[in-house]
């Protein structure tokens, strides 16, 4: 039985005996074809959330496109957000995602912490508080032998894209917010794993965490295991939606500069700095024609949009032509942009005849 300073899981290590033992059962059928449709893609990462019964979804929400309620269940559902998570609109559900998943950030703070890298002083904390804290610490360690550094990140992006379906189903976020969320975590979970079973793991691991992390035991382990292995055992079988569907790998992009021809620019930028940008200047070498800065709840995003200006809305419409970059990486691409990159959300700029960037 595995101990850290004391503190023992009887119930949760038989369960990770039971999963080193089945991992041949998901394995078996892993389904060798990649996906290219990252919408698709990010919509299956959902799988376990989406299916989760809630107050106006009258039937399952699917996985080839967003699902959107009629006008009476739309307010049902919103009422049920309101209720239970306090979303109301974008910034409350960005708000509500960074308190309630958090458990592969938990989880990556106690790896530094076993690692030896971080010594942490407890000292001050609470007393209640630092024997959770310790207690998390140790029932974490469990599931390391198993997830490694991938950690419960899985997990957190199901329960996420599956929260941003809802909140689309009822109007709350729009499909651009819907995607200025759930592509970036899709993107991640593509790169973390290479397979639907890796995420399955990491996914009810992360389950078992996040049951143990908000009832501080572990009496129900068994219940909360069978719940959710009974779910991927659904989406492994033959027709499952597991089975039937590859993984998505990101086609390897052949941008302009090298990693080596990239310099650092902007020294002395302050906040997020991530924006996006269409492979008409990363891959094509165009020049930027049109930036503009939207308002953003995003960690990451500085709110920046990049365009050469001759994009088709087909062209936009597809997530393969665009990619998320630092700030300073465009301006490599383009040194016009960088007097500009302090002016508020909401700003649009356009090049016009005389080569220069103007306001519109």
């Amino acid at each position: 039985m595995k101990k850290y300073k004391g503190i023992q899981f009887p119930n949760t290590v038989e369960i990770i005996h039971h999963m080193r033992n089945d991992q041949k059962k998901y394995k078996r059928a892993i389904h060798q074809e990649n996906m290219n449709d990252i919408i698709k893609f990010a919509l299956l990462i959902s799988g376990v959330s989406s299916n989760r019964k809630a107050p106006g979804i009258v039937k399952p929400m699917g996985f080839e496109t967003l699902y959107r309620c009629n006008k009476e269940d739309a307010k049902k559902l919103k009422e049920h957000l309101k209720v239970t998570y306090n979303i109301v609109d974008a910034d409350t559900f960005y708000q509500c995602c960074k308190e309630l998943y958090s458990s592969n950030h938990e989880y990556l703070q106690f790896l530094q912490i076993w690692k030896g890298n971080v010594q942490l002083d407890t000292s001050n904390m609470p007393v209640n508080i630092k024997r959770l804290f310790k207690n998390c610490c140790a029932y974490a360690k469990l599931f390391y032998p198993i997830v490694k550094e991938s950690g419960f990140y899985a997990w957190d992006a199901n329960e996420i894209i599956g929260l941003c379906r809802k909140a689309y189903a009822c109007g709350i976020l729009n499909e651009n917010e819907v995607q200025s969320c759930c592509l970036p975590i899709a993107k991640t979970i593509s790169k973390l794993f290479h397979n639907w079973y890796e995420f399955s793991i990491s996914c009810i691991c992360g389950a078992l965490y996040f049951n143990y992390r908000n009832s501080g035991s572990e009496k129900n382990v068994y219940e909360v295991y069978q719940l959710y292995s009974s779910i991927f055992d659904s989406f492994f079988c033959q027709n499952g939606i597991y089975h039937i569907n590859g993984w998505y790998f990101e086609e390897e992009k052949k941008f302009l500069l090298s990693k080596n021809e990239i310099k650092q620019l902007l020294d002395d930028w302050d906040g997020a700095d991530g924006c996006i940008a269409t492979n008409r200047i990363l891959i094509d070498g165009c020049k930027v024609g049109y930036m503009y800065r939207e308002e953003t709840n995003q960690e990451w995003d500085s709110g920046w949009r990049f365009l050469a200006g001759d994009e088709t809305n087909e062209y936009l419409n597809n997530p393969q032509n665009s990619g998320i970059y630092k700030l300073n990486t465009i301006c490599n691409y383009d040194y016009d942009i960088m007097p500009f990159l302090n002016d508020e959300e909401g700003c649009v700029y356009a090049r016009k005849e005389d080569d220069l960037f103007h306001k519109i």
